[in-house]
């Protein structure tokens, strides 16, 4: 009887199989679960009623949701950008360092230990307006005559907790950045040494080019994270002032905790997950074309 040999490619889908299994029951079944719930009027003191459509009509014609999803939008694109400006600059650097590389991706680490929550009351006291480190520095500066109460004012919250946010960004996107430029040959430096380019030319015509995969992987990663996640708001704003900070999170908890109205919880739920599907498919697009 001849024996059938399996090819490395049946043998990884074989051992994948329980993982992808338990995968399915941990993410899916939940899954299944919030859409149909966001079906339906679920709110626990009456009886639940199917409606349909009808929650996500109403969240889409709200003007709170529609306002929480504005400032979802500029939260995650100043987070996003914030660790992108600060990150690209400090993996180049990074790259180039001989002694003591190590020891200082080390420490470049460091934000990305600290639990967000923990974070965000780290940064909630650099910002306090009457002992906070940040006015402290501004006065004795003369930037400004007196203390700035920044979690306190619509036109500076929202900065306070992007700066908050995008700060615990900075390593993750770092590390894949600097992977990046790890992976570029040092002759095609040399190479464009030689040929007398200077360092924005080489940046622009080597580094970028070639870094591009995982810069967008970093760049995927941080957005949906900043998307969806709301620990600087909660320990900072709790979306206020006046709903200045107010994001789709916020929204979905008071929806499940303050409301108790989970059909609506379920429909905002999904809402943010479209989004965050959409988003990522845009940088999908890139990578794939990449």
């Amino acid at each position: 009887m001849k024996k059938r040999h399996m090819s490395d490619a049946q043998f990884g889908v074989l051992m994948s199989l329980p993982g992808l299994a338990i995968l399915l029951l941990w993410v899916g079944v939940p899954l299944i679960i919030l859409i149909g719930v966001s079906f339906t009027r679920f709110e626990v003191i009456t009886p639940t009623v199917f409606v349909g459509l009808a929650n996500y009509a109403e969240m889409l014609g709200d003007r709170i949701f529609r306002l929480a999803f504005m400032n979802t939008l500029v939260f995650f694109a100043g987070s996003t950008l914030l660790a992108f400006v600060i990150s690209f600059p400090a993996a180049w650097c990074l790259s180039r360092i001989g002694r003591g590389g190590t020891a200082m991706r080390t420490l470049v680490m460091f934000p990305w230990a600290v639990p967000l929550i923990v974070s965000g009351f780290i940064w909630g006291w650099i910002f306090n307006s009457s002992y906070g480190v940040l006015n402290h520095l501004l006065v004795i500066s003369g930037a400004v005559a007196q203390n700035v109460n920044f979690l306190g004012e619509t036109t500076t919250a929202m900065m306070a907790v992007i700066v908050a946010d995008g700060w615990t960004r900075v390593p993750f996107m770092t590390i894949l950045t600097l992977a990046g430029f790890e992976g570029i040959s040092r002759d095609l430096y040399e190479s464009a040494s030689i040929d007398g380019a200077d360092i924005f030319t080489t940046m622009r015509h080597i580094t970028l080019p070639l870094a591009k995969g995982p810069i967008l992987t970093g760049l995927l990663i941080t957005s949906i994270f900043s998307f969806r996640t709301i620990d600087a708001i909660f320990s900072l704003t709790r979306g206020g002032p006046a709903r200045a900070t107010y994001v789709l999170g916020q929204l979905n908890l008071d929806y499940l905790y303050n409301y108790i109205q989970f059909g609506k919880a379920g429909a905002v739920s999904v809402l943010l997950m479209l989004a965050c599907m959409a988003i990522a498919s845009v940088y999908v697009y890139f990578l794939f074309k990449e």
